[in-house]
């Protein structure tokens, strides 16, 4: 009997406990919550599907980029069709003269100093390593070795110090109506007593008297004009210099690099 009434004590408690526990709405603390996740899980997957479903029509919607290539052939512009027969002809564009922007503003005593200079560094650089061996030998049957065009150079520079004052003033030089065989006796004379000068010494020759030759010529002032001028004997003695040194720094670079010479002294 006391078993019996212990067990409908317990019962009545436990009932008692889910009627309280009805009333205030809460769970019983050993019952499980799968229910309410269930419900959580059951919202959450609409709205992972409308997520889902903006962001596909967005994609859908997204207007496509323009490329480079559709772009640049929208802006080409179409090639005139070709001539059947014809060739296309090359358009040849006229380069400007060597060193035109520095002669555009030049006076003429300016341009001769500078044209001047120019020829000479020529006749440098075809110097330029020449052994002493190489330089004794004539660049051609009957014509000179660098050796005496280094020192033909030269005394074409010394002449022209000593006829700078006649010409300067008018006077024609010597040499100006002489022929060219003349010409060839007087150069023999000027070269015989210097051909025992060493390849060195005749090319500090050859720098002495050019530098000479510049310190007097600066010395000359740029006006008036017409003493630089062609046409003045001063000046057309020494508008020669530039195209000599440069004639004869080409028979040696021609020799140097095996090509026959066929240009006369």
């Amino acid at each position: 009997m006391a078993r019996a009434a212990g067990k409908k004590q317990s019962r009545r408690k436990r009932a008692g406990r889910s009627a309280s526990s009805a009333r205030s709405g809460r769970p019983r603390a050993g019952a499980k919550r799968r229910a309410p996740a269930k419900k959580k899980s059951a919202r959450a997957a609409p709205a992972a599907k409308r997520a889902g479903k903006r962001v596909s029509t967005k994609r859908a919607v997204a207007p496509k980029r323009r490329t480079r290539s559709t772009t640049r052939s929208a802006v080409r512009r179409p090639r005139p069709a070709a001539v059947p027969g014809t060739r296309p002809v090359a358009v040849a564009v006229a380069s400007p003269p060597a060193f035109a922007a520095q002669r555009a503003h030049a006076s003429s005593r300016e341009e001769l100093l500078f044209e001047m200079a120019r020829a000479r560094a020529a006749v440098k650089a075809a110097i330029q390593g020449l052994s002493v061996a190489n330089a004794a030998r004539p660049i051609a049957r009957g014509k000179w070795s660098p050796l005496e065009i280094v020192l033909h150079l030269g005394e074409r520079d010394r002449v022209r110090l000593e006829e700078f004052h006649r010409t300067l003033h008018g006077q024609p030089r010597s040499w100006a109506s002489i022929s060219d065989a003349e010409q060839a006796t007087v150069n023999e004379q000027h070269l015989a007593p210097l051909r025992a000068l060493t390849w060195d010494s005749a090319v500090r020759r050859m720098d002495s008297l050019r530098e000479q030759l510049l310190l007097r010529l600066h010395e000359v002032p740029a006006l008036p004009a017409d003493v630089w001028q062609r046409g003045h004997t001063f000046a057309d003695m020494l508008w020669a210099l530039p195209e000599h040194d440069r004639h004869h720094a080409g028979q040696i670079k021609q020799v140097r690099i095996g090509e026959p010479v066929l240009t006369e002294d």
